[in-house]
């Protein structure tokens, strides 16, 4: 079934450059993922009757009619001297890995409810385009959650959507529940200028409801480093009992401190996870002691060389991670706690 996927080294054949994301299709290997479809329907005909399902998504794979009129939007953001090639497209959960190889179970990990896809090619040069993807993440959080994940720090950041950063000629945003990218085929002042107003078009006709994502108002804003704040719907830090989970870094003095703040169900489900995290020290860490600062007890693991904290606070759950201090690490959580409300 390999003809269904795209290789990360076709991607790279295809003229993948570094500072744009690998895992996005470029248009050299979108061409031979069509022209291997056509292929693939013909096979189809005299395939397995258990394999038909599969492959007739494959031979015209996310070509799903929208019920939103997205694709129909998309195609007016075509900017002037230019086109869509072939035709706007739209990806479920269950074909995106035709169009990403190995980079589909991210979105997936934040419950993607639909990606829409486009190369943009400029009339008089096939060879120069623009590849959009709006992926709707179903709710502001899980769009922050990817937009978070992919993120690199000192990218110059954005006045679009909610957040957003430019890499060359190529973006990513913010919007909502929508994560957008717009990736270029070099990184040239006009492709830069032209993925510029492709991206403040699709903001203007993008929808945001204006709901909040709860971790970018809870977490203190003193002395957080900006762009630093991200969110962990499973497995936050490599902990399969660390859910629903953000983390952000913090100037203290002249370190910075990383932290952690999830909300559970309820106080119970909070010392459940702040148990498990005790577990988790004491079976790979060095120790771990309780203690009570300034009256707030804590709990400090020691790692081997850094030290974790963690705490409960109501039905909240949250501490530092990896601070090569001890008595910092257990300073910045419990100045941590005192700026948390109860919930």
């Amino acid at each position: 079934m390999s003809g269904f996927v795209i290789s990360e080294r076709e991607i790279k054949e295809a003229g993948g450059q570094k500072g744009v994301k690998a895992s996005m299709l470029s248009k050299t290997s979108y061409l031979k993922w069509i022209a291997g479809v056509g292929m693939l329907a013909l096979i189809v005909v005299v395939a397995l009757s258990v394999l038909a399902k599969r492959r007739a998504i494959a031979s015209d794979a996310g070509y799903v009619p929208d019920p939103q009129n997205l694709a129909e939007m998309v195609t007016g953001l075509t900017p002037g001297g230019w086109k869509i090639y072939d035709r706007v497209r739209r990806f479920t959960p269950e074909n995106l890995y035709n169009l990403i190889d190995g980079g589909a179970e991210l979105y997936l990990a934040y419950d993607m409810v639909k990606m829409t896809f486009a190369i943009f090619e400029k009339n008089a040069d096939t060879g120069t385009y623009i590849e959009l993807s709006i992926y709707d993440m179903g709710t502001p959080t899980n769009a922050f959650g990817v937009f978070s994940a992919e993120r690199s720090e000192g990218l110059p950041s954005l006045s679009l959507g909610r957040a957003g950063y430019r890499s060359g000629a190529s973006y990513s945003i913010w919007q909502g529940q929508h994560y957008v990218t717009i990736m270029a085929s070099d990184s040239t002042e006009e492709l830069e200028r032209i993925g510029l107003g492709l991206a403040r078009k699709a903001m203007a006709v993008l929808p945001d409801s204006g709901e909040p994502v709860w971790g970018m108002t809870a977490l203190p804003l003193a002395d957080r480093v900006p762009d630093s704040v991200k969110y962990f719907k499973a497995d936050a830090m490599g902990l399969d009992f660390m859910q629903n989970t953000y983390t952000a870094k913090y100037r203290k003095g002249n370190s910075r401190i990383s932290v952690f703040l999830s909300r559970k169900g309820s106080p119970g489900s909070a010392q459940a996870s702040v148990a498990g995290y005790t577990r988790y020290a004491g079976d790979y860490g060095e120790g771990v002691e309780r203690l009570t600062q300034d009256g707030i007890e804590l709990v400090l693991c020691d790692m081997g060389g850094s030290f974790d904290v963690i705490f409960k606070k109501g039905r909240l759950v949250g501490g530092v991670m990896s601070v090569g201090d001890r008595h910092l690490a257990a300073q910045a959580a419990a100045d941590l706690w005192r700026q948390l409300s109860y919930e």
